[in-house]
């Protein structure tokens, strides 16, 4: 017996993948901000969603501070209201950087969306995760 297939066409998209008219994009998903904080910690606050797509910008914008570093970099993810397996991997490439500049880099989380993935993955105990920047200063020493 051999099975038939329906006619799939490509000519048209699903209706679900249709854009609607007059959709307009919203603002940038990511942003990455430095702050230098006294005495010599810097700190990268990112805001909006770290995903496949925008997490080139954030792995971008963490390994230039590393090749540069020689204070402790605190990663802020308070602001942060997505984040996929793409910002692990990219927290991931971060610790390595920073572990072979001897660099402290620590992450600073607070929510489910960001804790979740680190907490499932085993990556909160890989990690110095802090629950804000205040107990982040703490980065500085040891």
């Amino acid at each position: 017996m051999t099975a038939v297939l329906p006619s799939v066409s490509f000519d048209r998209l699903p209706h679900a993948a249709a854009v609607l008219p007059g959709l307009q994009p919203g603002p940038e998903p990511l942003t990455v901000t430095a702050q230098p904080v006294p005495p010599g910690t810097v700190v990268l606050a990112v805001r909006g969603e770290v995903d496949l797509c925008t997490s080139p910008l954030l792995q971008d914008a963490l390994l230039t501070h590393l090749r540069h570093a020689s204070a402790p970099l605190v990663i802020d993810l308070t602001d942060v209201g997505f984040f996929a397996a793409a910002g692990l991997t990219v927290l991931v490439t971060a610790r390595q950087a920073a572990v072979t500049a001897g660099v402290r880099l620590c992450v600073v989380a607070n929510s489910r969306p960001v804790l979740l993935p680190l907490t499932i993955t085993g990556m909160d105990r890989v990690l110095d995760i802090h629950p804000d920047l205040a107990h982040a200063r703490l980065c500085r020493s040891g």
